[in-house]
């Protein structure tokens, strides 16, 4: 089992799998033989995911393989567009923007503190 993948994370969750559920290995070798076996994985994926199973310590492959499908589904997801990349791209000048001053809110306010 510890040969599936040539990354030192896979190694230590394997072992750590082995010890947590020493009862339950040969249905935990099939839940990841099931899952990664039979689909191309992309191991910088994989590797986030087991570094935060084994950081977590949640060592079942049922996590290992939840934990695959978030990573690999947030990286997926398109990069957010920022404001200042889209105010780069803007065809128009600002709006001039006219300011009152301060007097105005002054008498504003006066008038209704006698109202």
């Amino acid at each position: 089992m510890t040969g599936l993948f040539e990354l030192e994370p896979w190694r230590r969750f394997v072992e750590r799998n082995f010890k947590t559920f020493p009862r339950y290995a040969r249905d935990q070798c099939l839940e990841a033989k099931k899952f990664f076996a039979e689909k191309e994985v992309d191991l910088g994926i994989l590797e986030r995911a087991l570094l935060y199973c084994l950081e977590n310590d949640t060592p079942s492959f049922t996590n290992l393989k939840d934990t695959y499908v978030h990573f690999e589904r947030e990286s997926r997801q398109p990069e957010p567009v920022s404001i200042i990349e889209i105010e780069g791209l803007s065809q128009y000048p600002p709006l001039k923007v006219s300011q009152r001053s301060v007097s105005d809110y002054e008498e504003a306010a006066r008038e209704r503190a006698v109202s």
